[in-house]
């Protein structure tokens, strides 16, 4: 059991560590590929509270054109 609950916690720091590094080069580079920010919008309604924040934020910057999406 304990091994199991082990998997479920890395496999939920990477899609979180996956997450952030996204939100950081959009904030970084102003610019995200239109793919990412679209599966970015798809996995927020699984997000937990903290990842739909740095999703929230993204989808800000990009409607105020801080960051710019890419094909």
């Amino acid at each position: 059991m304990k091994q199991k609950d082990s998997r479920q916690m890395k496999a939920h720091k990477k899609k979180e560590i996956s997450l952030v590094d996204q939100y950081l080069n959009a904030s970084c580079f102003n610019k995200i590929s239109d793919s990412t920010y679209q599966s970015l919008l798809s996995y927020e309604s699984k997000a937990d509270p903290i990842e739909r924040k740095l999703i929230t934020r993204i989808k800000e910057q990009v409607r105020h054109g801080k960051v710019v999406l890419s094909s």
